[in-house]
């Protein structure tokens, strides 16, 4: 299901895209019905890449407003633009810390 979500998000004109968990905000609300483990991220991400998407952020923490415009750069990067000057420190590379493959890397360590 997620692979073909990605497919039509895609073929809609979608280019940037986070992949995350839902989490229960409180007791009245519906509860979580499985928890994805990070390796389902890294594959989730890895497919959005694959599909083309320019750019792509997955993990049980990520939020679409945070680091938002470290996707922007990648979307600029990937359709080769240029960021104004003072957008220049969005380019930093590295994987958030609520990102699956940072998770995995620290693990692996």
């Amino acid at each position: 299901e997620v692979t073909q979500a990605l497919h039509d998000l895609h073929d809609a004109g979608c280019d940037i895209i986070t992949i995350t968990q839902y989490l229960r905000p409180s007791p009245r609300h519906h509860p979580v019905e499985r928890w994805v483990k990070p390796e389902e991220f890294v594959e989730h991400s890895t497919t959005a890449e694959e599909i083309g998407f320019a750019g792509v952020m997955a993990g049980p923490l990520v939020r679409s407003s945070y680091r938002a415009g470290r996707l922007y750069a990648q979307a600029m990067a990937h359709h080769g633009r240029e960021l104004p000057a003072g957008q220049a420190h969005l380019t930093e590379s590295g994987d958030a810390s609520q990102e699956a493959s940072s998770l995995m890397a620290r693990l692996a360590r």
